[in-house]
């Protein structure tokens, strides 16, 4: 267990934690957004001002139906839960690795490899530097953790 910590560990255990509380604190404003009904005066501000129709894809129509399955919770109550979840997820990996626990290290790599084709298709889709960012850090720490800390030799 002991022993230093490398850089890129290092930096990774603070993007971790720095990600877990600004999703926190999204939710939290989502939570008192929603509530305020602040983000359907915005939503329709911005409408308005940049002339946009207000169509749904298939993808939003599904989790629409899906939202109505759930129950009464809004909408937005559910994306500050699911943002709660994922802050949740992501300080465990930090906090984890900077305990230098090896489960942290596994939950690391296995976590980001899942949503890997889901930012594939979005950066594709419409190509942002944040959205390549996003994919290509994911990509680094996935690779790193995986070759240096030869997680899955052996198995």
């Amino acid at each position: 267990m002991g022993g230093e910590h490398d850089s890129f560990i290092k930096v990774i255990i603070v993007e971790r934690i720095v990600k877990a509380v600004v999703l926190i604190a999204l939710a939290i404003g989502l939570i008192v957004a929603g509530e305020k009904d602040w983000l359907t005066m915005w939503a329709e501000y911005a409408q308005d001002q940049l002339n946009l129709s207000a169509g749904h894809g298939i993808i939003v129509q599904l989790l629409l139906r899906v939202l109505v399955y759930i129950g009464n919770f809004s909408h937005v109550n559910v994306v500050a839960i699911a943002a709660i979840a994922y802050a949740l997820l992501e300080g465990t990996e930090g906090v984890g690795l900077a305990m230098r626990r090896r489960w942290a290290e596994y939950l690391t790599v296995i976590a980001p490899r899942l949503l890997i084709p889901y930012e594939l298709y979005a950066a594709i889709r419409r190509v942002t530097l944040f959205k390549v960012g996003a994919l290509v850090l994911n990509l680094a720490v996935v690779g790193y953790l995986a070759y240096r800390k030869r997680l899955f030799v052996g198995i």
